[in-house]
């Protein structure tokens, strides 16, 4: 049962980081903390944090205590037999339930990701009081745009993973303290977003390189990937293809238009910045690329692992990518007891450089994705030949090395589809989980979003409740269908 039980959000963050006694009243003062009210005016301290909003965004969704494995592995793109980051708990088979309880052994994954999107969010709201209020900061345009594009993706990323979001800003909580469906929230969080957008348009700055490591990023480049994160964030809410055909198309495709045409990757220096996601998604002994996807680029392979084999061939494929981004192996790691089906072939191996130099460049949003949100609104609003172009002008070409599609929207379709399954599969947080989610993919019992973690319900308090198998609304909160 879903609540909207009345919550004081920052209430509920003193309690999650363990306050035996918390109080309702945001007016009260912190006898921890007897000058906050100073430390909220002082324009280095806040300009320091300010520089840290996109690191810990990113260190939070790139984390093994956040959902984005168990996404993976409930997508079918990932597979993996280990207990691990409930990755194998999540994508078992029949799906059941997600265990939604605080003493459940893998409960970190929802409860930690929950906690630090709040608690960056909490963050990037000082920033803006502080930019209200007319704190004179050394850079105040970059710190704005910085401070309102943070609210606008962690109310964002909330919304797309759980099926309600507490909503505030520096003015304080919204909506009188009650939840908002996602939909609501993403509404919300665009709205911030072009926000952001103005502020950068309208300014010129330089971010400190130290900000985004490996990176110059001024305010036209800020721009234009605040309007590539709009164009993910609108088409990757849906939860079904009912809502995926609702999406305001005409809105994607004007983000995309202005959007990257230089990857987002951060340089890594494995202390500060660092991806945990993409060393365990490839690292060998760990997870394994699911032969959904191989059967992708080589229809002769089982799409699902065949229970009286241990060893297939290797795969052959047109698309060049097979051998350049793709190891075959020739053994199993993975428990048979656990099920076979986790079995797999293929490792990911594009990011080979990345977990044996650990300093190299994490790619984060790159350019064909944005240029799939492209294609994907030419498509929905009936232009498929402009669909097609960008498709066969993008790594479909240039680097898979495939023939060009034809116009026809059951190709078109097809073609982004696979693009975003074999050319950036394990780049951003969710971003297989929420492809396979608005297309009716996902297996039939897998949860379409998180429930609010066990300890947060018990802390407000509100009843328990959780997705998957056969919890919460079908087709709204549990997939009742899939591609197998």
């Amino acid at each position: 049962m879903k609540t909207n039980k009345i919550l004081v959000l920052f209430s509920l963050m003193a309690f999650l980081i363990g306050c035996d006694d918390f109080d309702t009243n945001l007016d009260v003062g912190n006898p921890e903390n007897p000058n906050d009210e100073i430390l909220a005016t002082d324009p280095v301290a806040l300009e320091s944090t300010a520089g840290t909003l996109i690191n810990n965004w990113f260190q939070t969704t790139h984390s093994y205590d956040s959902p984005v494995f168990a996404m993976a592995t409930m997508s079918d793109v990932l597979t993996c037999s280990w207990g691990n980051f409930g990755m194998r708990d999540t994508s078992s088979e029949p799906r059941v339930a997600f265990n939604n309880q605080g003493s459940y052994g893998n409960a970190v994954i929802n409860e930690s990701f929950f906690n630090s999107m709040y608690s960056i969010l909490s963050d990037a709201n000082t920033i803006m009081y502080a930019v209200n209020a007319g704190v004179e900061f050394e850079n105040p345009e970059a710190v704005a745009a910085l401070g309102r594009f943070t609210q606008a993706i962690i109310v964002g990323y909330l919304a797309m993973t759980y099926d309600q979001v507490w909503l505030s800003d520096e003015n304080g909580v919204l909506n009188e303290g009650e939840s908002v469906g996602y939909k609501e929230a993403m509404d919300y969080a665009i709205g911030k977003l072009d926000e952001a957008i103005a502020i950068a348009n309208q300014s010129s700055f330089t971010l400190p390189e130290t900000w985004v490591p490996g990176m110059t990023i001024d305010n036209y480049y800020l721009a234009s990937l605040m309007n590539s994160f709009g164009a993910r964030m609108l088409t990757m809410n849906a939860r079904n293809s009912t809502e995926r055909d609702a999406t305001d198309w005409e809105k994607v495709l004007e983000y995309a238009n202005n959007g990257i045409t230089v990857d987002f990757a951060p340089l890594a220096d494995d202390v500060v910045w660092y991806d945990l996601y993409k060393t365990y998604a490839v690292y060998t002994g760990w997870a394994r690329v699911d032969m959904y996807v191989i059967n992708l680029m080589d229809p002769s392979t089982p799409a699902y692992w065949p229970e009286d084999a241990t060893v297939l061939p290797e795969s052959t494929s047109a698309d060049a990518r097979l051998t350049t981004d793709f190891e075959y192996l020739s053994s199993q790691d993975f428990n048979a007891a656990r099920g076979t089906y986790h079995y797999s072939s293929y490792r990911y191996s594009r990011y080979d450089d990345y977990i044996s130099q650990w300093t190299t460049p994490m790619q984060e949003f790159v350019v064909s994705e944005n240029d799939m949100y492209k294609a994907e609104a030419l498509l929905r609003l009936g232009r498929y030949e402009e669909a097609a172009e960008v498709i066969n002008s993008g790594t479909r070409s240039t680097r898979g090395q495939l023939p060009d599609i034809g116009n026809s929207p059951e190709e078109i379709a097809d073609a982004i589809h696979y693009e975003r399954l074999v050319e950036f599969p394990f780049t951003g947080y969710g971003l297989n989980f929420f492809e396979m989610r608005k297309e009716n993919l996902l297996q039939k019992g897998t949860m379409l979003h998180f429930p609010v973690p066990g300890t947060a319900l018990a802390a407000i308090p509100a009843e328990y409740y959780t997705f998957g198998g056969t919890s919460g609304e079908p087709g709204v909160d549990y997939s009742t269908g899939g591609w197998r």
